[in-house]
């Protein structure tokens, strides 16, 4: 005999039925972030893609680009022996990946500035590596999501002010992708303090009006100031500086008018040119010491600032006298 099985499905109309959860399939790992990586990590240079759990990318790694380009600098405290530099405010250093987790391995010294973090234009960090001494730290652990990133490495011409300078160093990228049986579910951020709810007022008195505020002068933010000195002895007499008249060897420097104090110094070349490139909110001159001149450097509209000529009446070139 054959069996006949009836389902009956009955709608009652304004009860619902929660939907019941589904399991993680067999196998899965469930993280909260990416684990904290165990040194010494692999170097992707010697291992083909693609790279599941930590590895690490050196700086002179073929796909990290640096625009303006960086310096290569060797140091035995470094990664791999080697990291890359820069002097240049708003320089980057950019580099595309594959991974969740994201660490950065940095130099700092006495003459380190600050830097930021930034992972798909989202800044995630600032750095400052202004330290006493040269060390080769890591940033912390940043969870990124899965898929493909953009890092940059950027330099924002801001310092410690103990710093004697604005470089930044980059020494290696270290990336952590998990594989296809691991899963990273951050934490919900739970805030225990309530929400206030707005509520009617009681009463309202005038009791006083607020004082006024005076405007406050804004400070002037520092700014790249580009000077060009310019050292001749007119032979001719024209007045103007022609081929062969620069003198090579000239001590230049800009200083601070308030302090005194040395930020930038050159020597002219075969020319008699010199070429300054400074970061500075402060007043400022240029000054020539061998001749006892001074020009106040001038903050135009621009970074560009003119060109300051000093024009030599003909005599015994400092080159020739002992």
């Amino acid at each position: 005999m054959s069996e006949r099985v009836v389902e009956i499905t009955v709608v009652v109309p304004g009860v619902f039925i929660p939907p019941a959860p589904t399991d993680f399939p067999y196998g899965t790992t469930l993280l909260s972030a990416p684990p904290q990586p165990v040194e010494p990590l692999p170097d992707a240079t010697d291992t083909a893609p693609p790279f599941f759990g930590w590895y690490s990318f050196e700086s002179d790694y073929p796909t990290v680009q640096y625009s303006p380009p960086w310096t290569p600098r060797l140091s035995q405290f470094a990664s791999r022996g080697q990291y890359h530099r820069t002097e240049t405010a708003f320089s980057t250093a950019s580099f595309m990946f594959e991974g969740e987790g994201l660490r950065v391995r940095y130099v700092t010294a006495q003459n380190m500035g600050m830097f930021e973090i930034v992972v798909d234009g989202v800044v995630l960090d600032t750095i400052d590596a202004y330290a006493d001494g040269l060390t080769f730290p890591t940033t912390a652990v940043y969870f990124v999501g899965d898929g493909v990133h953009r890092l940059e490495v950027r330099a924002i011409g801001r310092k410690h002010n103990a710093s004697e300078g604005y470089v930044v160093g980059l020494d290696a990228i270290h990336v952590w992708r998990g594989d296809a049986n691991t899963l990273i579910i951050p934490p919900l951020s739970i805030t225990n303090t309530p929400t206030p709810s707005p509520q009617p007022a009681a009463r309202i008195a005038l009791v006083g009006a607020p004082p006024t505020m005076q405007p406050t002068g804004t400070p002037i933010p520092p700014r790249i100031i580009t000077a060009e000195v310019v050292i001749a002895y007119d032979e001719n007499g024209n007045r103007t500086v022609d081929p062969a008249e620069g003198v090579a060897g000239i001590s230049v420097r800009v200083v601070e008018i308030n302090t005194n104090r040395v930020i930038a110094s050159g020597f002219t070349d075969a020319r008699g040119y010199v070429v300054f490139e400074v970061i500075t909110d402060a007043p400022a001159q240029i000054v020539v010491p061998y001749f006892g001149r001074a020009w106040t450097l001038q903050r135009g509209n621009n970074s560009a600032a003119p060109a300051y000529t000093l024009l030599l009446t003909p005599g015994n070139q400092p080159g020739l006298i002992p």
